[in-house]
């Protein structure tokens, strides 16, 4: 163990459960898109020892919840007061419809997009884990595929459940996301992917500093299906 690891594990033992369950709880409000037990270590200044002691007590008492990506977890507030779903989606509903009546351009859709991702955190928690981050030969694989995971995680916006099939080209660096079982896409859903190219491509950027294109390639509304494509350079 670290001098820097001792150090936090003594001040860890000067506190007790109350505090440290505090500023969990804290922590998990200012973050409710979901955060990682190393997230949490890292922004309470903690360790991932200690957080985890306190989430397993939270857990056993009910008053957190997680939803697994993969191989990660993402906790969240269980009791954290909320806006009622209905009332997010039916306003959401309304924005979308809007801005397709005005019949922007894509380009400016994903402007809108970018946008976004500057006043909001990417919904998936407050940053990528670092083991899916790119490896030394510069290989975007782990990353992909975990994206593809984590998409069907947008709270409000897919009131059924929806299922991603992940098409990875590793030569090209690139990676196809076909989206099924997606509801409204002929009213109004479809507007939001093309905003969301937009979001993820500026998320990307500000949080692994990298550009990136991403495209809706095709929508089936007959199919109920959007495919999009994601390549980092």
């Amino acid at each position: 163990m670290t001098k820097n690891e001792n150090d936090v594990e003594e001040k860890s033992h000067r506190r007790g459960t109350k505090y440290y369950i505090n500023t969990i709880t804290h922590f998990l409000n200012e973050n409710p898109s979901g955060v990682t037990i190393t997230d949490i270590a890292e922004g309470i200044e903690s360790s991932r020892v200690t957080v985890g002691k306190y989430i397993a007590i939270m857990l056993e008492r009910d008053t957190i919840e997680y939803k697994k990506i993969g191989a990660y977890k993402l906790y969240y507030n269980s009791k954290q007061e909320q806006i009622p779903s209905n009332l997010v989606f039916s306003y959401f509903s309304g924005f979308l419809t809007g801005i397709k009546e005005i019949n922007l351009s894509k380009e400016k859709l994903k402007t809108i997009g970018s946008t976004i991702a500057d006043f909001m955190d990417f919904p998936y928690g407050s940053k990528f884990p670092d083991e899916i981050l790119p490896d030394k030969s510069g290989s975007f694989i782990d990353f992909y595929e975990y994206f593809g995971e984590i998409l069907p995680f947008v709270r409000y916006i897919y009131r059924n459940g929806i299922k991603v099939e992940t098409d990875i080209h590793e030569e090209e660096n690139k990676a196809y996301y076909t989206i099924k079982n997606v509801n409204n896409l002929d009213k109004f859903l479809d507007v939001h992917f093309y905003i969301m190219t937009g979001v993820i491509e500026k998320t990307i950027f500000n949080k692994l500093n990298k550009k990136s294109v991403c495209q809706v390639e095709d929508i089936d509304i007959d199919k109920k299906q959007v495919k999009l494509s994601l390549k980092i350079s």
